[in-house]
């Protein structure tokens, strides 16, 4: 009975987090920005300006979570009644999220630079599978479950762009995510994060053999609402990326990225279980990708396909993407006349 009793225990504490019985608001605030998984030339201004639809798909899977000092967790000690035992636990997550964008550049000048704007809804599906056993029982529990549905939705209403030829390009973008994605503290479907997010964007590019090299860094800021129906606003967030683009001919380009995000303030209220003041606690993961660029019908449709897997990772899940895109331009909201082309 004892043994029983101690598998099930273990089951509900890694399950119970999932389960509308808790009512506690997870502790995992990762926030709505993922560094590194972007395509280096996205955010430069675009030229000529006009209409542009993007359409991003993202697959990632992740079989490990990492804890505050750099470790995968694979197995849990724990001793109840007396008895000592060793849990043993392997987990599978994987996911796919599907965003397309609406994404204007104005042909006119404000302030000097190129407006932009867009809109991102998106679209999210994932599961889980857990196989937890007991060594001292020798018994083996094996809980998944899955969720989907539309997600947050991200708002751009302000972005400038400032061209300085072959040279540099700077721009500055602010976005708001809205929590329009499903949410209820304690779901185990839950596909939004039950929060407002405002993000401002700096990024800046460095062109040399008349922009075919493009060098990228650009600082990300985030700040957060409270969690809906609960005293929790989750903490301030600061990404840096950085990475280089190169066009090997004209129409197919290679390039690198790399992105650090982490938590740089505590997350606040009265309803805050878990510690988070000290640095220690607050998560953090770095991520590197790999692009592969194409233009089938040179400045009307572009496609890519990226890789990318986190490391350095700290009180998060460690992932791995792929991400396949398309980019088009139809060539119409461009301040051209017909005749213009």
């Amino acid at each position: 009975m004892r043994k029983l009793l101690l598998i099930i225990s273990v089951v509900f504490l890694y399950t119970s987090v999932s389960k509308a019985q808790t009512p506690h608001v997870s502790a995992y605030q990762a926030g709505a920005y993922q560094a590194g998984v972007m395509n280096v030339r996205d955010l430069a201004p675009v030229p000529g300006g006009g209409l542009i639809i993007i359409d991003y798909n993202f697959w990632n899977n992740s079989t490990s979570y990492v804890d505050r000092f750099g470790n995968d967790i694979t197995h849990i000690e724990l001793e109840y009644d007396g008895l000592k035992t060793e849990i043993d636990l392997t987990q599978q997550i994987s996911g796919y999220t599907n965003v397309p964008v609406l994404f204007y550049a104005s042909s006119f000048k404000l302030l000097g630079a190129t407006y932009m704007a867009s809109i991102n809804p998106s679209f999210i599906s994932s599961g889980y599978k857990m196989n937890i056993h007991a060594s001292l029982s020798d018994t083996t529990v094996i809980t998944a479950g899955n969720t989907g549905g539309f997600g947050d939705l991200a708002i751009m209403p302000v972005g400038l762009g400032w061209s300085f030829g072959d040279k540099a390009d700077f721009s500055l973008f602010y976005t708001l995510y809205a929590p329009t994605g499903r949410y209820e503290t304690g779901a185990a479907d839950n596909v939004g994060r039950g929060y407002w997010t405002h993000q401002i964007q700096l990024p800046a590019y460095f062109y040399f053999m008349e922009k075919a090299t493009a060098l990228f860094v650009m600082p990300t800021f985030e700040t957060n609402s409270n969690v809906k129906d609960s005293d929790v606003r989750p903490g301030n967030r600061f990404s840096i990326e950085y990475g280089v683009s190169q066009y090997i001919t004209s129409w197919l380009e290679l390039e690198i990225l790399n992105g650090h995000n982490l938590q740089i303030s505590d997350d606040k209220g009265d309803d805050v279980w878990w510690d988070n003041t000290a640095l220690e606690f607050r998560d953090q993961a770095s991520t590197v990708s790999f692009g592969l660029g194409a233009w089938p019908v040179e400045g009307q449709l572009n496609i890519r396909l990226k890789y990318a897997m986190d490391y350095g990772v700290k009180q998060r899940y460690k992932s791995n993407f792929w991400s396949f895109s398309l980019i088009y331009i139809p060539g119409i909201l461009n301040g051209k006349t017909a005749s213009e082309g």
